[in-house]
């Protein structure tokens, strides 16, 4: 407000403070003079009217009131900053209408937020106008001053400013040195900064305030210390810090959203599971104790556990501490079910601090929808199996009713019969072995110290009189086999017999059967391919299934028990086939 007669009325002791313009219009010589000296310069019939309306700023605590001067047409705005302290401003009457003699109140509706502090003159000392050396280093240092720094006189001139004041208002204060406070910013504007200062000086001591700059959209937080000049005035750009914080609130109300309606509980716990730091809501609907009690004391979460599960439970919180981990548990609620919990646990470092945070998840109707998946599961493969047995039985029985009745009818020609009487019933024998070998359980296993060599050779001269009659050649690549390795020696056999029979069964005339025995430190990997027609991708996802075979006189049933065995003996078999090239079967067996 450059060029607005103003001044500063300090109303306890009696002394106004004016500006050039107002000295000006009251044609005054100094710009400090005596509150009564200063009343007289107005018109008689202003005078009684000033002096009410301050009574009534002091008494009523009125913000602001305004009074109009007729001789001068001019319209005087008084505003009560604090403690006896008055701005006073004078206006240029527009005049719209009758004059009005009566003084009228205009109560300020808002108060705005201001640019507190001019920036830096950089030619301007700092102290004094003398150009001393020292003087000038002390403007560099300050000058080089991370926060806004402005320093202002007693008598509310602007004495100094640094770069990152004229930074962060935005304006550039060059021109105004020495001038009042007042003159750069109308104290209607910054009614609220202005407090503060006042209070600063009055009470000689550090306010600080949070402030806006509307001009430049900037939220800055400000420091004013007194001292023997005037005030020094401190200015932090904070405005980045609340986007900041705001940001975060926001992230807070959604997590809050998300973890109130969860029905999962989350939790924050600290690395030694002493103290809980933070419980959701779901807490207590799910564990059916209050989240004050498990805050209190969490060893109190460990009682409502099942006691053949707690030993699973710790053992899972420590595994927590260093990686994720997953743990089943029984949980006992008060009334005495029991419901099924997951609870997922993980560390995390935040500052310095480590802290273990997780989920506990009800997963007792999960457990029961796996129950029921899997009993319906072997009530279909006990369906399937039993469609397919009576399949397989059905059509060697068939064969043998049908050669005994012709045996019966004509006794002479019995005996052309009989060998294709024993064969089927040597099929219908081959499937009843198949679903023993099945049903034998894994806790039969006889373990001891076997020769992987050894198992391969026999194998080897066991089917080679079948090789040799499809014209198949059979090959054995032994690699590091010399030493043993601890199974049980029938179930090994009957892998490799399985595996190499298959094989033999798929070539054609003339081909070609590989077997790659290799022992390791860990492990025994047996390999067994062919060169025969090979699988699709489709035919090789159902390998495995009952009754599932590409043979013509197939049960399928012997790549299920090949597995079955692998499986008792802690191994794993993989296929990989292609259409036209043929099939690679390995079996890795730990030794």
């Amino acid at each position: 407000m450059n060029g607005t007669p103003a001044c500063l009325l300090d109303l306890r002791n009696q002394s106004v403070a004016v500006n050039n313009e107002m000295r000006e219009v009251l044609q005054l010589e100094n710009t400090e003079l005596s509150f009564s000296r200063w009343i007289l310069s107005f018109p008689q019939d202003a005078q009684k009217e000033l002096h009410k309306v301050m009574n009534r700023l002091t008494t009523e605590g009125r913000k602001e009131m305004s009074i109009h001067v007729p001789k001068w047409n001019k319209q005087c705005k008084l505003s009560h900053l604090t403690n006896g302290q008055v701005a006073f401003t004078l206006k240029e009457m527009v005049p719209t209408g009758p004059v009005q003699r009566q003084p009228s109140i205009e109560p300020i509706d808002s108060l705005f937020p201001a640019i507190y502090m001019p920036p830096q003159n950089p030619r301007l000392p700092l102290f004094s106008n003398n150009n001393q050396p020292d003087e000038f280093k002390q403007t560099d240092l300050l000058d080089k001053f991370p926060d806004g720094l402005a320093i202002l006189s007693q008598d509310w001139d602007v004495l100094y400013a640094n770069s990152k004041m004229e930074e962060i208002t935005g304006m550039s204060f060059e021109k105004n040195y020495l001038k009042k406070l007042w003159d750069l910013y109308p104290v209607d504007h910054y009614y609220y900064f202005f407090q503060h200062y006042l209070r600063a000086m009055e009470t000689q001591e550090t306010v600080e305030f949070e402030g806006y700059i509307e001009e430049v959209d900037r939220t800055v937080q400000v420091k004013v210390h007194p001292s023997d000049v005037g005030l020094i005035v401190f200015i932090q750009d904070v405005s980045h810090y609340k986007e900041q914080l705001q940001a975060l609130k926001e992230s807070e109300e959604r997590f809050a959203i998300l973890a109130n309606n969860m029905k999962d509980v989350f939790w924050i716990s600290d690395i030694s599971f002493k103290q809980i730091h933070y419980l959701s809501p779901a807490f207590q609907s799910l564990f059916g104790m209050s989240r004050r009690e498990a805050l209190s004391d969490p060893l109190h979460v460990l009682e409502a556990v099942h006691p053949d599960d707690k030993k699973r439970v710790r053992s899972g919180m420590k595994l927590m501490k260093n990686q994720k981990h997953q743990v089943e548990y029984r949980l006992l609620r008060p009334n005495g079910d029991e419901q099924w919990m997951l609870t997922t646990g993980f560390p995390i470092e935040n500052n310095g601090n480590a802290y273990v945070i997780g989920i506990h998840e009800n997963i007792t109707e999960k457990k029961e929808m796996d129950r029921l998946k899997e009993k319906s599961q072997q009530l279909s493969t006990i369906t399937q199996m039993s469609a397919g047995i009576a399949h397989e039985i059905k059509n060697p029985l068939t064969a043998i009713k049908g050669f005994l009745q012709i045996g019966a009818a004509n006794p002479e020609l019995r005996d052309n019969y009989q060998d294709i009487i024993l064969d089927e019933v040597n099929r219908i024998e081959a499937i009843v072995q198949d679903f023993m070998m099945l049903s034998k359980p894994k806790s039969s296993l006889q373990t001891e110290e076997v020769e992987p060599g050894d198992v391969v050779s026999y194998v080897t001269r066991l089917l080679a009189p079948e090789a040799d009659e499809k014209n198949v050649q059979l090959i054995f690549n032994p690699k590091r086999i010399n030493e043993t390795i601890r199974t049980e020696p029938k179930r090994l056999n009957q892998i490799l017999i399985n595996l190499v029979k298959n094989a033999i069964d798929a070539v054609d005339t003339g081909g070609l059967v590989s077997i790659v025995a290799e022992l390791t430190t860990h492990e025994l990997t047996l390999s067994v391919s062919d060169n025969g027609p090979g699988l699709n991708a489709q035919e090789l996802s159902k390998i495995g299934e009952p009754f599932f075979t590409t043979k013509e006189k197939g049960t399928g049933l012997g790549v299920m028990v090949t597995k079955k065995i692998v499986g008792d003996l802690n191994g794993t078999i993989s296929y990989k086939s292609k259409k036209g090239e043929g099939t690679k079967v390995t079996v890795r067996l730990p030794r």
